[in-house]
């Protein structure tokens, strides 16, 4: 384990461990962090606790994938599992990494005081401790993510991505188009009526808006040219996070709704973007992995062709029972490859 990857596993488990702490005090009953009364009566209900079980599972599974992104045994891993979990974990924290500042930046260079928010009644430094603990945790996985996929997919991604096939270019725009221009209109103008329930504060309309610029960003990426091996990657960085905030966003947004309340639009969107994200982005990958099969065939065909055994000036020394002088025995040579 290098000194990078040793850091970012332990700032990854040190980041999860206030969320944990307080997850698990409120599945035994207490109300650490809660401030508001309406929230407090409803840590008791079903769905309460099942989400936070729920929740409190996903940081362990996030350490677990941390703990194995940074052990040589984990390329053995199947690659699915790899790409599942991280993929769940991007489009899950990256929002939050890159809206939850910015939109706090936002709020206090405006001197706008916060609007109201659905932040599940914490305390505000219940709230601060976790979404900090949340942006830690995002760049430590993103982190110890990219070393491992440059260390293990390396002749995948030196290449930037394929442009899609047709059917998968036709999925993409279906599920990535109207769901990145929804949620890039709701996060400049509000979410409003339409829009996902309890998301009004600067901070998550940024959020809201981050997810929708990456959607639409992920559907152009493949169409753009990147001559070099880091325009590539960051490409390839492009599709991963887009792809994951766009399939998992969505989701999210109906799980976490305010008040269980389900927007209709919100809804259609998602169930367009989910599999249209995840079955564009593995097309592309899937093209880039035949290509690079390709290749690997053609060389190796190529190479054994090539490779014949010679034969050496050894054999040539007798010849009918009788040892050739050095002179006679390079002509033979020669004579035997014209």
């Amino acid at each position: 384990m290098t000194a990078l990857r040793r850091i970012d596993f332990l700032a990854a488990g040190l980041a999860t461990l206030p969320y944990l702490v307080l997850k698990l005090s409120w599945l035994a009953g207490a109300t650490i962090g809660m401030e508001d009364e309406a929230a407090v009566a409803t840590m008791g209900t079903p769905r309460f606790v099942v989400g936070n079980a729920v929740t409190a599972a996903m940081e362990l599974i996030a350490i677990a994938l941390a703990f194995v992104l940074t052990r040589p045994w984990g390329h053995r891993i199947p690659a699915w599992l790899v790409v599942t979990i991280g993929g769940c974990a991007t489009g899950l924290l990256v929002p939050i990494l890159i809206g939850l500042p910015l939109g706090l930046m936002l709020q206090l260079v405006s001197g706008a005081p916060p609007t109201a928010a659905d932040d599940g009644g914490l305390a505000a430094w219940a709230f601060a401790l976790v979404y900090s603990g949340f942006s830690v945790l995002a760049v430590a996985l993103t982190t110890l993510l990219a070393l491992y996929a440059l260390q293990r997919w390396r002749v995948l991604l030196d290449e930037p991505p394929w442009r899609p096939s047709g059917w998968a270019a036709v999925v993409g725009a279906l599920g990535l188009l109207p769901f990145g221009a929804a949620m890039t209109m709701w996060g400049a103008a509000g979410p409003g009526e339409l829009g996902p329930r309890g998301l009004a504060s600067l901070d998550q309309r940024v959020s809201l808006l981050v997810t929708g610029l990456l959607a639409l960003a992920v559907f152009a990426a493949p169409y753009v040219r990147a001559p070099a091996i880091g325009a590539a990657h960051a490409l390839w960085a492009v599709l991963w996070t887009g792809c994951a905030c766009a399939a998992l966003q969505g989701p999210a947004h109906l799980l976490l709704a305010e008040g269980a309340q389900i927007q209709p639009a919100v809804a259609l969107l998602a169930a367009l973007a989910t599999p249209g994200a995840t079955a564009y982005g593995l097309s592309i990958l899937h093209a880039r992995r035949r290509a690079v099969a390709r290749v690997s065939t053609r060389s190796s065909l190529k190479t054994s062709l090539h490779r014949r055994e010679e034969p050496s000036a050894a054999s040539y020394t007798v010849r009918g029972g009788r040892r050739l002088s050095g002179q006679a025995r390079w002509r033979a040579m020669l004579v035997s490859h014209v």
